[in-house]
């Protein structure tokens, strides 16, 4: 147990970051509201808090194209660097956030709580994935005061992660340093506590063997005083009984069996731990020269299923102890069916390798669900146990947890890949209504102008404005006259008419010396009114041909509408160009699902490779005593036969 089991991808984050984001005033000057200002933000949390990181990431990225999120300010950018984190895309975060809060964090408008919080779990978050010097870096833009004052108990996991660097390599902290940050933590601390068994791990690996043995005892003599306190804390027995198993390992290896005993024999039948500890102690009673409390520990455990590998041991041990016991008549047996056991297992995992494939893989993996789909940890790592359990090993480690958790988020996108797919066939039902729609409103539109006989009242304009533009050239008065004088004009030709058709006497020539009185005046009249006869109508000319543009105008944009849609042709180039896009990542998302299922079974496959080579050791051990077994017992037989004639 090298580090705190807290491995995996952190949708924790998003979800500590998010009640940061809502929960609790983000700026010195104003308080972020309780509920979302704006539809897009609160679209997207929704979909974050269903469970849908791609759909939430999808809406974030839709609002900033459509002029970015109002009333939240740097709030929806930390939570959709939360969502790239929940995927994995730690890179990418890590770019936002050293973007929006600055290489120091200096000049951001969020309050110094937040800034430290968001770089401890940016830092947290590269430790998990063994990006040390990534996690170190922003670990250390972390202010603890800040941190300590706003939260605790991230205050303490902080401490231990920067221990823990510093255990890994001097570049990350001295032996000065380490011991301040220990000195920060109160010894029952369970950071404190994991950093102790963790600097017994170290010591152990750099050969100091008794500096170790010291760690756990300590460990264990802490965890022993304080587990009666009332508190039910199965993280503490779960340490302790670690601790214990490695202590014990720690006396077999230096061959102190009695002291191993003395630890197993504190260790729990109903613990974590308790089978390793079983095999142990047969170990430690074996070497002790007591094969009796050995084999009793072995046939206890053999009681129990095979499933995990290293049980795989147990039937060779059990015949080994019978072997010791001198009693090969029993052992015989024992390696025999131990032999048999190593063969039938053999066989089946070849079986289980021919026909490896991600269908049979996943039929022996159990996945929590509820009615939304498959059921995650707080982590991100989907809820599965395994229905053989002899791939809880394999299970068991974060690269296969990763990629498994990979392969459901590649799913899943290729289930959202294709949903989108899908609309665009709508989409286009849609554009091919509207143009039909178009076509019917064209003809309607053709038909309404040729009831206004356009091109009559075109010709006819044309006709008046080359009138009186002659009328003007020629100065002719007459053209311009009003009604009234039309009228007068037309009654004084009567009256000619009339008087050319009477004799000449003293009355006809009083009424025509009248006549060419009114004649006279008519003439004066039309001279006199001319220009203001004229300027009337140039005006109405005037307003006329404004008229007859803004109808030309109107009718040739209706003809350029009716010639073509602009906004159609973009909807269609838009549809074309998203279907390409969605193609393309389509295909990006297939290639990557073979990727990742490929990962998936190559692990299993070297994990079940592996089995069968150690099983198989197993088998060539037990056939080997088998028949040596078999040759002592028959020399044995023969020799007695001898003896007695």
């Amino acid at each position: 147990m090298g580090s705190k089991p807290f491995q995996g991808r952190p949708l924790l984050f998003t979800g500590a970051l998010l009640w940061l984001t809502i929960g609790i005033p983000a700026q010195a000057e104003e308080s972020q509201p309780e509920r979302a200002r704006d539809l897009r933000y609160g679209w997207a949390l929704y979909d974050y808090h269903q469970g849908n990181a791609f759909e939430a990431l999808t809406q974030l990225a839709v609002a900033r194209e459509q002029g970015g999120i109002q009333g939240h300010g740097d709030h929806p950018a930390l939570v959709e660097g939360g969502l790239m984190l929940s995927w994995g895309m730690t890179r990418e975060a890590s770019r936002l956030f050293t973007r929006l809060l600055g290489e120091n964090g200096e000049g951001s408008t969020l309050s110094p709580d937040i800034r430290n919080q968001a770089w401890f779990y940016l830092g947290k978050v590269f430790y998990l994935e063994g990006e040390h010097t990534l996690a170190s870096k922003n670990l250390d833009r972390v202010d603890g005061d800040i941190l300590a004052d706003a939260n605790y108990d991230l205050f303490r996991e902080w401490i231990y992660l920067r221990a823990r660097l510093a255990m890994i390599s001097p570049r990350f902290g001295d032996e000065s340093e380490l011991t301040s940050l220990k000195g920060q933590l109160e010894a029952t601390d369970i950071w404190s506590l994991y950093l102790q068994y963790n600097s017994a791990v170290s010591a152990l690996d750099a050969g100091d063997a008794a500096a170790a043995e010291t760690d756990w005892k300590e460990l264990i003599a802490i965890l022993d005083q304080t587990r009666h306190t009332g508190e039910p804390d199965a993280e503490r027995q779960g340490l302790l009984e670690r601790a214990r198993l490695s202590l014990s390992r720690l006396h077999l290896r230096e061959n102190h069996f009695d002291e191993a005993l003395e630890v197993l024999g504190a260790m729990p039948m109903d613990g974590v731990f308790s089978d390793q500890a079983l095999f142990d102690y047969a170990v430690a009673a074996t070497g002790q020269g007591r094969p009796e409390r050995a084999l009793d520990a072995l046939e206890s455990l053999s009681d129990r299923a095979l499933f995990l590998p290293w049980r795989q041991q147990v039937p060779f041990a059990r015949a080994y102890v019978l072997e010791q016991m001198g009693v090969p008549e029993r052992a015989l047996p024992a390696f025999k069916r131990a032999a048999d056991h190593y063969e039938a297992r053999i066989g089946e995992l070849s079986g289980i390798r021919s026909r490896l494939s991600e269908e049979s893989l996943m039929a022996q993996l159990s996945v929590q669900r509820d009615g939304d789909g498959m059921l995650t940890d707080p982590y991100g790592r989907l809820r599965v146990e395994p229905v053989d359990f002899g791939l809880a090993e394999v299970l068991a480690t974060e690269a296969f947890q990763q990629a498994l958790g990979e392969l459901n988020e590649l799913y899943r996108m290729q289930s959202f890949i294709t949903e989108r797919q899908s609309r665009f066939d709508a989409f286009r039902t849609i554009l091919d209504t509207r143009e039909q729609q178009r076509q019917v409103r064209i003809a309607q539109t053709r038909q309404a102008l040729e009831e206004q006989q356009a091109d009559q009242w075109r010709q006819l304009h044309q006709e008046f404005r080359e009138t009186i533009s002659a009328a003007l050239a020629g100065e002719d008065a007459e053209f311009f006259m009003t009604s009234e004088q039309k009228a007068l004009r037309d009654k004084l030709d009567e009256v000619e008419t009339t008087l050319a058709e009477l004799p000449d006497d003293d009355t006809t020539a009083s009424q025509r010396a009248t006549y060419q009185r009114m004649r006279a005046y008519l003439d004066w009249w039309i001279v006199d009114d001319y220009g203001v006869n004229r300027w009337a109508a140039q005006r109405q000319l005037r307003g006329l041909n404004h008229e007859m543009e803004r109808f030309q105008a109107q009718r040739q944009r209706v003809e350029a509408l009716m010639a073509e849609d602009a906004r159609q042709a973009e909807l269609a180039r838009r549809i074309a160009d998203s279907e390409r896009e969605l193609a393309v990542l389509g295909q990006e998302v297939s290639e990557a699902l073979v990727s990742a299922r490929q990962i998936l079974l190559n692990r299993v496959d070297r994990m079940l490779a592996a089995q069968q080579a150690e099983l198989n050791g197993y088998l060539v051990a037990s056939r080997h005593a088998q028949a040596r077994l078999a040759d002592k017992l028959f020399r044995a037989s023969h020799s007695a036969g001898a003896g007695d004639e």
